[in-house]
């Protein structure tokens, strides 16, 4: 039973991924769309006020969003060049501790975000600029980014520690969780 129970995880896990991903790709639309009104207005002599804010907002939570599924599908940075040359056993435990500091990190980033939109969204803190959006929601954005990378951490760690397939590199194609091996 704990087997389903650890596979409903993973697969509920590798579900709330494919979210933030289709999220970030959806900002980087908005994003794109937002950069375009505003070079047409500027051609007209105008500015669009909110243009470089909310584009700001949009970058900062593409990144945090595409954080976690770039672990799933293993498009993240990683330096390999020291555990290239270790034995298998040994590359195994290296990844398997360098993923739980990674996790801790993560969680350290993910808690300090979440006081910080607690504390926004209390006292009301709007930005500086002529929209004064309230900050708790694009910080509200970055702090699902950063759970999602916790998430996506931890899938990893429990599949490598299953010895079990951890990176997708084509995550349109992912294979069952239980019938993947390596």
């Amino acid at each position: 039973m704990a087997l389903h129970n650890v596979s409903k995880l993973l697969s509920g896990i590798d579900c709330a991924s494919r979210l933030a991903e289709t999220t970030a790709v959806a900002l980087i639309y908005g994003y794109c769309v937002l950069m375009l009104a505003e070079v047409v207005a500027r051609s007209q002599a105008q500015s669009l006020a909110y243009s470089w804010e909310y584009s700001q907002y949009a970058m900062a939570a593409i990144f945090a969003l595409a954080a976690g599924p770039a672990i799933r599908s293993g498009t993240h940075v990683r330096i390999s060049l020291v555990t290239d040359y270790l034995p298998t056993n040994v590359q195994r435990w290296a990844d398997l501790l360098a993923n739980t500091v990674a996790i801790v990190i993560a969680l350290i980033m993910a808690w300090a975000m979440w006081v910080k939109t607690g504390q926004s969204f209390e006292r009301n803190i709007v930005a500086t600029t002529v929209t004064k959006t309230p900050l708790w929601i694009p910080q509200a954005l970055l702090l699902w980014g950063l759970v999602q990378l916790v998430l996506d951490l931890t899938a990893r760690l429990i599949r490598r520690a299953r010895n079990t397939q951890c990176e997708w590199r084509d995550a349109s194609a992912e294979p069952d969780v239980e019938s993947a091996g390596g």
